[in-house]
Parts: C-alpha cells; structure tokens; sequence
C-alpha cells in the first residue's frame, strides 16, 4: 500500500510540473521543412528552431530569421524579409500551431473551421517519408 501511494504521488508531482508552453519549446527544436517543396523540387526549404530562441531560414535567401518564441499556443517568427536590390524589411509571422509531434509541425488558420496553413515536417525523416521528384 505504501508502494503504491508513493508512485502515486511522485505520478502526481510530475503531471503539476509539466508545462505544455516548455514542452513545445522543446518539441520544436530542430530543422522543419515543407514536404511539397521538398517533393515537387528535392530542396529542403523552412526553418531551423534552435534553443534559446534563435531562428535560421533553411534554403530561403529572402529570410533573415532571427528569433522564434510560442506564446499562447502561436508561433512567432521574427527577422527580416531581403529583396532582390538588397534592401530588409522587418518580417514577423503569427500562427496557430495545430499539431506538434516529433515529425510534424502544422500551423492552422483560425476561423470557424479551422484549417491547415502550412505543413512542415522534421529534417529527419522527411526524405523517408517523401518521394523528390527531381
């Protein structure tokens, strides 16, 4: 009996200190690129989410990514859009994640019926999961 209520309150004290906003942050640490790019084209194009907050464009030379942060269940990306004469414009995004897994990222709009934005899928598993056509 004491076994057991002891692996229930150690069940207990780790379920009040999980933190979904710090699960995300971790879960998105990494390389996500877009499929249908990747499939219509055999580039790897999207984001690279590091910890503390840093973000890098992968194979996109019109971003100059600088941050990435979840707040309220939204990602926000920050940096700077680069036109062809060289010029930035400041660049952030808002959207509503839908899905968070270790494979999947997608990012919906919100409306009545919510539907998907954009469909990012993690570096590592992309080229098993998707066919390039080169």
């Amino acid at each position: 009996m004491k076994k057991l209520l002891c692996i229930s309150l150690i069940l207990f004290a780790f379920a009040c200190t999980s933190d979904p906003q710090k699960e995300m942050e971790k879960a998105i640490v990494g390389e996500w690129c877009n499929p249908y790019t990747y499939q219509s084209t055999g580039e790897l194009k999207g984001f690279n989410f590091k910890k503390g907050g840093v973000c890098e464009s992968i194979n996109i030379p019109s971003l100059e990514l600088k941050s990435w942060e979840i707040k309220d269940g939204y990602l926000i990306v920050k940096g700077f859009e680069v036109t062809e004469d060289g010029s930035k414009a400041e660049y952030a995004t808002k959207e509503k994640i839908g899905q968070l897994t270790t494979d999947s990222l997608c990012l919906v709009v919100q409306e009545a019926n919510p539907r998907l934005a954009f469909l990012y899928l993690n570096s590592k598993v992309i080229k098993e999961r998707v066919n390039a056509q080169k």
